[in-house]
């Protein structure tokens, strides 16, 4: 009898362990989960292929995983875990790993992975911009500098007779001079200054007159860009297409003549990639002139984002052709300045020396390190030679140089060297910060040693995060993280919203991202500010549509600031261009205002669904409301497990219509409002609208953690476990006490994941 009971307690701790015995109820649940749950959910709840792939971790209180098991687990019969049992099982699955997702976390290292699109264009166009000048605008007036001239002839300039600063460029002189006193049949202007877009990708450019115009376009000495030079006597357009970095300025200059023709006008107008044909406005106008850069017109293939960011994974056919076709545009454009540069000096002794020296420092930069005097013997020396061009010699260099996996992968340098040194944190500097390489002024102080104290690094970091380059990809990362980088601006019914034209949904975009910048950059603002934004940019267009009354005193294209409290706006998540992204062309969508708020702005996890629902809405009732259809679309328990998160945040925002008009009926109903919101930790709470949803924000350190690793992601293009000094937890914590701003984080994220690894000296 003695021996019979000490095997049951051995098998008793061999089968449920220690914990078994100190809570008994978690045996019961140990059991339940294991007959019940693994066979789909793993033994320790870690996931099986082919069933549920993914780890049972997440943010739901213990209440609602009770509840969601009893109504829908097991799928194949939800009877088996009815009642007691679901509580039993629910608190075995909570308290053994839900909540601890460090179980599985596997362990994660710095991959290796190729340059992305944009840090490919951008290392490229700062890598020429070394020799050729980085396009930098000190003085920031707004608009282009106009030379008015009496014409001697045709396309000739004869005396000046007036300068100003034109705000764009859209002028009908008709049969008239331009400036009294001016010839009126023959007559020039010059604009020249800088044109700096926001966004990256391609942009048409349109030029139309009656008369003579040449237009250039980041070609400083070469051939224009439109040549019409020759007057048509006729009214005619002209366009050209180009790839821009957003962020980064280009030179700009429009030559226009009038001789002997009837009327005089002209107009410089441009569709950007996400928007209308329209007069550039003056915001992206800068009346400073600024050096031209290498931008690759290639197209390159898609990145990889199946790693829920994106990534230099992919490698194939297309890739490596766009690159190289890439490379030989390179090549093509350095041999061209090398001849530029040589031209007339023929007999200067020095001349291949100066050459050589420049390709030297080219495979320096593009390899991001100082090469040893055999590899620039292998690398570039030995292109050179008397029989060949020097320009053909340069152009041997380019194609080597940018085809190498030494400048294709960033990270094959850290991760050959066993020791981290200071090439290694300046190339994670300049790539996590401005997706580019080092600069020349970063190798200088690697040279000088003067590149190895925590105090010099982080100086560096935080002159490089002032740059307009760390502004872009910050701006590139803001994109993504609001769900606006589709191809397309929202739009609308015309008969429903008539007035909701493509032109107001580009002020709405552009009215979002002036006010962030604003917070971000100009006011120092923390990530607090960022979502209550308590202050949104609007021009006259946007001002007249939601019903607001614009500076009589302004002009009409200008932004100028109102306050929330004026337009019935509090947060971020009720700017107008984010609830007209997040609803159909009718009609508000709670369910996409809720996906969104729910991830970003509160911070909260949701699966994806097992299986897509089609809304439409010939299904319901046409005099029911929005939340009454998704109500009952979403009623089924598994819709639940996910909707009653969703819907409450959504529903929050009916006071809202599809454009963003703040309402309080829809269909001669008065919008309810009221919604239930179980919050992470388990408690209940009654919103009566979207203030309540800010305040949840603003009192969880989860929407910081979500914010925080999506940027990491960004920046890093790697997980943050990946990096053994780069702690979510503690930066969420100083973000919620307000201990560090926006532009602070940006850099002190670069400046961790830079110096991984690295011995800092004293």
């Amino acid at each position: 009898m003695k021996i019979s009971f000490l095997w049951a307690i051995f098998f008793f701790f061999t089968e449920f362990g220690l914990q078994g015995w100190s809570s008994p109820s978690l045996v019961t649940g140990k059991s339940l989960y294991a007959n019940q749950c693994a066979e789909c959910h793993g033994e320790r709840g870690q996931g099986v292929e082919d069933e549920y792939s993914k780890p049972l971790v997440g943010d739901w209180p213990l209440e609602k995983i009770i509840r969601y098991v009893d109504k829908t687990m097991p799928d194949y019969d939800p009877k088996l875990t009815k009642g007691k049992n679901a509580e039993l099982v629910s608190k075995f699955i909570f308290e053994s790993f839900y909540q601890k997702p460090e179980l599985f976390q596997k362990d994660s290292k710095v991959q290796l992975s190729r340059l992305t699109n944009r840090q490919f264009r951008q290392s490229l166009a700062d890598l020429f911009s070394h020799f050729e000048g980085q396009p930098k605008i000190q003085n920031r007036v707004h608009g282009l500098r106009g030379k008015y001239y009496n014409a001697k002839g045709m396309n000739k300039k004869k005396t000046i007779k007036h300068e100003q600063i034109d705000g764009k460029i859209d002028f009908n002189f008709k049969d008239q001079a331009p400036i009294q006193g001016m010839d009126v049949k023959k007559f020039s202007i010059y604009w020249e200054g800088s044109i700096k877009p926001r966004e990256t990708g391609w942009y048409e450019f349109f030029v139309q007159s009656p008369n003579g115009f040449s237009l250039r376009i980041n070609q400083n000495d070469s051939l224009p860009t439109i040549d019409e030079k020759v007057t048509a006597g006729m009214m005619r357009e002209v366009s050209a297409k180009l790839f821009l970095l957003g962020g980064r300025p280009y030179p700009l200059s429009l030559e226009y003549f009038k001789f002997d023709d009837p009327n005089a006008s002209i107009e410089l107008k441009w569709k950007t990639p996400l928007g209308e044909k329209e007069i550039i406005p003056k915001e992206f106008l800068f009346t400073e002139k600024v050096s031209s850069s290498f931008i690759t017109q290639q197209n390159l293939p898609p990145d990889d984002y199946s790693q829920g960011f994106e990534r230099g994974i992919q490698i194939d056919d297309t890739w490596d052709e766009a690159v190289t076709f890439a490379v030989l545009e390179a090549a093509e454009h350095a041999a061209g300045k090398v001849s530029r540069l040589i031209r007339g000096r023929e007999n200067d002794p020095d001349q291949r020396e100066k050459v050589v020296a420049i390709a030297e420092d080219f495979v320096r930069l593009a390899f991001r390190e100082k090469l040893s005097q055999e590899e620039l013997e292998w690398i570039v020396h030995r292109k050179f030679n008397p029989k060949t061009p020097l320009h053909t010699s340069i152009e041997k260099v380019v194609l080597f140089t940018l085809k190498s996996p030494r400048f294709l992968y960033p990270e094959w340098q850290a991760l050959a060297k066993d020791t981290k040194d200071s090439s290694v944190v300046a190339s994670r500097l300049a790539l996590y910060l401005w997706d580019s390489l080092p600069d020349m002024n970063m190798h200088d102080l690697i040279d000088r040693g003067q590149f190895i104290k925590v105090s010099q690094i982080e100086d560096q970091a935080k002159q490089m995060t002032m740059d307009s380059r760390a502004k872009a990809k910050f701006h590139d990362f803001l994109l993504h993280w609001l769900d606006m980088n589709a191809e397309e601006l929202p739009t609308k019914s015309t008969q429903k919203y008539p007035d909701f034209s493509p032109t107001l949904a580009l002020d709405l975009r552009r009215s979002l991202f002036r006010t962030i910048e604003k917070i971000v950059w100009e006011k120092k603002g923390h990530f607090e500010d960022f979502l209550r934004m308590e202050s949104f940019e609007f021009n006259q267009a946007i001002a007249e549509y939601y019903g607001m009354q614009f500076p009589k005193e302004k002009n009409a294209t200008d932004f100028v600031s109102f306050h929330s409290s004026q337009i019935k706006r509090q947060g971020l998540h009720t700017h107008p261009y984010l609830l007209a992204s997040h609803s159909y062309a009718e009609e508000s969508s709670p369910i996409h205002r809720g996906v969104f708020v729910s991830r970003k702005i509160l911070g909260r996890t949701l699966r994806p669904p097992k299986e897509a629902i089609s809304f439409s809405n010939s299904d319901f009732n046409p005099s029911w409301t929005m939340r009454q259809k998704v109500s009952t679309l979403t009623k089924p328990a598994n819709c639940m497990s996910c909707h009653d998160l969703i819907n409450s945040t959504g529903f929050s925002l009916e006071g809202f219509d599809a454009v963003g008009k703040a309402r309080e009926e829809m269909n001669g109903k008065p919008i309810n409002l009221m919604v239930k919101y179980m919050d992470e930790e388990g408690n209940e709470n009654q919103f009566h609208g979207p203030s309540y949803l800010l305040d949840q924000a603003l009192n969880s350190t989860k929407p910081s953690e979500s914010f925080l690793e999506d940027l990491f992601k960004h920046l890093a293009k790697q997980p943050a476990q990946s990096y053994s000094n780069i702690e979510i937890a503690e930066l969420s914590k100083m973000i919620f006490q307000r201990k560090i701003n926006l532009s602070e984080l940006y850099m002190k994220l670069c400046f961790l994941a830079s110096t991984e690894g690295f011995s800092f000296q004293r």
